[in-house]
């Protein structure tokens, strides 16, 4: 039986079983984690090439796990409903999440002004890709993002 795939510059993700998918890139395979009926996706931005992009969130009890990134357009994104709810939580990385697809982050920050997530690179002063609001950065327990279908 032939599986379905698709190719999106250079990287081929195939349905492996109803529940796990795989992306082959340059002769190495990557499980993807799955995700449940209750995943949604964000927007984010990424803080060096300006440029958005998806993560799909898994949400249990009060953890928000980052499983997937994906690069989306912002418009693209909001016709997908990307910001159709709000949730609250602590946000954790999944063990297979790789991070931004541009800069390849895996640490983020969460504008005040907008709401929207950031590439961080450990800058003590930020300036949201999205917005323009600049400021200091301050660690919190908990979040609220915007999020929705996918």
């Amino acid at each position: 039986m032939m599986l379905p795939c698709c190719e999106v510059k250079g990287l081929v993700a195939c349905r492996v079983t109803t529940w796990e998918f795989m992306l082959y890139k340059d002769n190495i395979d990557m499980a993807l984690t799955p995700v449940s009926k209750d995943a949604f996706a964000t927007l984010a931005f990424c803080e060096e090439s300006k440029k958005t992009f998806g993560i799909t969130i898994e949400p249990n009890g009060n953890i928000l796990k980052f499983i997937w990134s994906f690069k989306i357009d912002k418009e693209k994104a909001h016709r997908e409903h990307f910001d159709a709810h709000k949730v609250r939580g602590s946000i954790q990385l999944d063990d297979n999440f790789l991070g931004c697809p541009y800069c390849r982050a895996k640490i983020f920050y969460i504008c005040g002004n907008c709401g929207s997530i950031a590439c961080y690179h450990g800058q003590s002063h930020v300036t949201c890709p999205s917005c323009g609001a600049s400021g200091e950065i301050h660690s919190v327990d908990s979040v609220e993002l915007k999020g929705g279908g996918y």
